[in-house]
């Protein structure tokens, strides 16, 4: 290229090398699984405060696995307390206990964000940044948190329910939902999006809804309730649609309890445990969608920014994979 025209149009070229790289790079990360591991900083002596009020499930467990993993090796301390009540007002009395205990930074999965407001003040006012973690904060003041870390609960939704269009084409499909906790967020965004995507199948009705609570045993029960009343109303039960494999796995318990043979009503449901993987792989499920609960490096990775001086990302959105017979199997080998 002459020189001349190389300086009459050398923004032009830095415009479209610049670009060229963002694109390279977003294809890498949009399309690999969260594996990236941060680099090592300088942190010692800093302590994180997380709260939360659920830990019954093997999800929430690896969710603070991860916290543990990913902080403790960068010299953070890790500070956690097991909830002595599942309640808002059980947290909202941790979250100032935290406070007290003049922790670094805050991580919180809130329970009820808007009853939380108040304490998140008070953070605030001591100069503690919050990372808010598996919620939407559409309704809380963005001033009150640093980060936002969340799955894309209506899109996981979406595609519980175009997986069940895929099976059933047109063939009449009655569905059971069976809904987390009522009270959950995550849920009813979950639920929303599925409703949304029935739209498009006119085929495909949701007879009855259940409530799992995101629990093994209290789905099963919730799937054994609505075996009975499609037994009473003559009206077969075709596919489940499950909040969480916690919930789908009980339903499935329910299922086989009944005398019925796995996989000939499909389920389908959103977290990607090692035991869906297995039921997928045996055929009487058909499929899950991953919700990675090993956000702890992402923790640290917005710890490490704030602390290097710069400002952390305001939202960082957790990519997902659809599990299903093709690639259950690879998949496993991960799985928690």
């Amino acid at each position: 290229m002459p020189m001349s025209l190389f300086k009459k149009h050398w923004c032009l070229i830095v415009i479209f090398i610049l670009c060229t790289l963002l694109g390279i790079t977003l294809y890498n990360t949009s399309n690999q699984p969260v594996s990236w591991v941060p680099e090592s900083i300088d942190t010692p002596g800093l302590r994180v405060g997380f709260s939360q009020i659920e830990t019954d499930n093997p999800w929430r467990t690896a969710q603070i696995n991860s916290f543990r993993e990913a902080l403790i090796p960068n010299g953070m301390d890790f500070i956690y307390h097991e909830p002595e009540r599942y309640t808002v007002e059980w947290q909202v009395e941790d979250i100032h206990r935290l406070i007290r205990e003049k922790v670094d930074y805050l991580v919180i999965v809130p329970a009820d964000l808007a009853s939380l407001a108040p304490v998140l003040q008070d953070a605030k006012e001591a100069d503690i940044p919050v990372i808010l973690i598996d919620q939407s904060a559409e309704t809380i003041d963005q001033s009150y948190y640093i980060s936002l870390i969340s799955a894309d609960y209506l899109k996981e939704g979406q595609i519980c329910a175009d997986l069940l269009a895929e099976k059933f084409g047109d063939t009449p499909c009655r569905i059971v939902e069976i809904y987390g906790t009522e009270s959950s967020p995550g849920a009813q965004a979950r639920s929303k999006g599925f409703h949304q995507a029935l739209q498009q199948y006119p085929n495909m009705e949701i007879i009855d809804i259940e409530y799992g609570n995101f629990d093994r045993v209290t789905a099963q029960k919730a799937m054994e309730n609505a075996l009975i009343k499609a037994s009473t109303s003559g009206q077969p039960i075709d596919a489940v649609f499950a909040h969480s494999d916690e919930d789908g796995l009980g339903a499935l318990q329910a299922i086989k309890v009944a005398g019925l043979a796995p996989g000939r009503i499909s389920i389908v449901s959103i977290n990607g445990i090692q035991d869906v993987c297995k039921a997928i792989i045996a055929g009487e499920y058909l499929g899950t969608v991953e919700s990675n609960p090993r956000w702890g490096f992402i923790v640290a990775s917005l710890i490490q920014q704030k602390e290097r001086g710069y400002k952390p990302f305001p939202t960082v959105m957790i990519p997902y994979r659809i599990i299903t017979a093709e690639n259950a199997a690879e998949y496993s080998l991960t799985a928690y």
